[in-house]
C-alpha cells in the first residue's frame, strides 16, 4: 500500500510538472511605447506572461543575453523568450548574438509589430481653443534650445519659458524622434546637429536645452522621483506648466485626454498624430524582397532624409501625413526548446498578423492609437514565418533539430 501511494504521488507530481511545462510562460518585455497595447486583454495569446515595460535597450539586452534581470531583477531569474523594441537591432547586436548563441538557440526573428507616430504633448495653458502648431523649424528650435519661450512659437497664444522633458535612459521612442530631428533639422539654424540615438541627452551636439528635465530630476509629490519610463515622462510633464515632450500616441492620448485636444498635443506642420495620418504613409512601404527575408534587419524600415541605394530598409520620410513616424518591433526566436512554447509563439503570430480584422489584434491596435501593418506586410510575415514550407518558419524541424531557446 505504501509503495502504491508513493507511486501515485510521484505520478501526480510528474503530471503537474508536465502540465506546468505545457503551459510554460513565454516571458518578454522591453519598449514602453507599446506596453499598453501588449497589456490589453487578448493581445498576447495563451501562454504568454504579462509584458514588462522597461525600455527598448533593456528589452533587447534581456533577449539577446537571456538575462531576465533586465526585465525584473526582484524575482527568481527566468528565461526570456521575446522582446518589444522601437529600436532596430544593430549589426553589432545581431553579429554578437549569432556568435554567442546562434548554434544553441537558433536564428532570431525581428519584424515590425505596429506603425506609430511620435506625438508632441505639452502642458501649457493658453487662450481658449488656441492650438499649438509647430512647423518643423519650430520643433527643431524647441528641442535644440533655440526657442526658449512659448511666444517664439507663432500664434501659440502662450507666453513664458519652455521646459523640455526627456527620457534619460535608452529609449526606442527617443531613437524614432531623434531620427526625425537628424533628418529634418538644419545645422545652420540649430547651431549644432542631432544624432540618431536612444539617449536624448547626448543627441544634440549643442547640448540640452536650458532647464531640460528628465523624470529622475523631478521630485514626485508622492515621494521620491518619477520613474524614467513613458509613464514617468508624462507624470513629469503634468507636474508643472510650460513643459513639452515627445511621446508615443497611446500614452499621450491616455494621459492628456486625446490627441485632438488643442491644448494638449501639438500638431506638426499642421497635421495631428492621429492614426489616419500615419496609415497613408505606411501603406506605400514595400515588403522585403524574397532574397532579403532571411535578414532580420531587412524587415524593419527606418526613415531618413532620403532613401538608401545600398540598404532597401532605409526609406525617405513621407511628404504627406503626420511627419514623425516609425515602427515598434518584436524580436522572437525561430526555435524554442519547448514544443508548447513553439506552438504558443506561432499562435501569437497567427493572431497578430492575421489579415482578417475579426481574427486579429487590429481593433486593440487602433484603440491604443497605433496603426496595424498593411495586409501586404501581414501576408509576407505569414508566408515567411508560419508557412510550413518556408525554412524561416517558426519551429522548422530541419533548422530547429535539437536546438532552441531555453524553457
Amino acid at each position: 500500500m505504501f509503495k502504491r501511494n508513493v507511486l501515485t504521488v510521484s505520478l501526480t507530481l510528474a503530471a503537474l510538472c508536465s502540465a506546468q511545462a505545457a503551459m510554460a510562460d513565454v516571458n518578454g518585455g522591453g519598449a514602453t511605447l507599446p506596453q499598453p497595447l501588449y497589456q490589453t486583454a487578448g493581445v498576447l495569446t495563451a501562454g504568454f506572461a504579462p509584458y514588462i515595460g522597461v525600455g527598448s535597450g533593456n528589452g533587447k539586452a534581456a533577449f539577446l543575453t537571456n538575462n531576465y534581470g533586465k526585465l525584473d531583477a526582484t524575482v527568481t531569474p527566468k528565461n526570456v523568450h521575446w522582446a518589444g523594441s522601437d529600436s532596430k537591432l544593430s549589426s553589432a547586436e545581431l553579429s554578437t548574438y549569432v556568435t554567442a548563441h546562434g548554434a544553441a538557440w537558433g536564428p532570431l526573428i525581428q519584424v515590425p509589430s505596429v506603425a506609430t507616430s511620435v506625438a508632441i504633448p505639452f502642458n501649457k495653458t493658453g487662450l481658449a481653443g488656441k492650438k499649438v502648431n509647430l512647423s518643423v523649424n519650430d520643433l527643431c528650435g524647441v528641442f535644440s534650445g533655440r526657442l526658449t519661450t512659448w511666444d517664439l512659437i507663432p500664434d501659440s497664444g502662450r507666453t513664458g519659458p519652455i521646459t523640455v522633458i526627456y527620457r534619460k535612459e535608452n529609449s526606442g521612442t527617443t531613437e524614432l524622434f531623434t531620427r526625425f530631428l537628424n533628418a529634418k533639422c538644419s545645422e545652420t539654424l540649430e547651431g549644432g546637429k542631432f544624432a540618431v540615438t536612444q539617449a536624448f541627452g547626448s543627441s544634440f551636439s549643442g547640448g540640452l536645452p536650458a532647464g531640460a528635465l528628465n523624470p529622475l530630476q523631478q521630485a514626485n509629490p508622492a515621494g521620491g522621483f518619477f520613474t524614467d519610463t513613458s509613464a514617468g515622462v508624462m507624470s513629469t510633464l503634468n507636474a508643472a506648466q510650460g513643459r513639452i515632450t515627445y511621446m508615443s500616441p497611446d500614452y499621450a492620448a491616455a494621459t492628456l485626454a486625446g490627441l485632438d485636444d488643442a491644448t494638449k498635443v501639438a500638431t506638426v506642420a499642421g497635421v495631428s498624430p492621429a492614426p489616419a495620418n500615419v496609415s497613408a504613409a505606411i501603406n506605400v512601404i514595400p515588403v522585403p524582397s524574397a532574397t532579403n527575408r532571411a535578414l532580420p534587419n531587412a524587415w524593419v524600415p527606418v526613415f531618413a532624409a532620403a532613401a538608401s541605394s545600398t540598404d532597401p530598409s532605409v526609406v525617405a520620410y513621407p511628404t504627406t501625413g503626420y511627419p514623425i513616424l516609425g515602427f515598434t518591433n518584436v524580436v522572437f526566436s525561430q526555435c524554442y526548446a519547448n514544443a508548447n512554447q513553439t506552438s504558443q509563439v506561432r499562435t501569437f503570430f497567427t493572431r497578430h498578423y492575421n489579415t482578417s480584422a475579426f481574427s486579429s489584434n487590429d481593433a486593440a491596435i487602433r484603440n491604443n492609437r497605433f496603426v496595424p501593418l498593411p495586409n501586404t506586410w501581414k501576408t509576407a510575415i505569414n508566408d515567411t514565418f508560419l508557412t510550413a514550407t518556408s525554412n524561416l518558419s517558426i519551429g522548422k524541424s530541419n533548422i530547429c533539430n535539437g536546438i532552441g531557446r531555453p524553457l
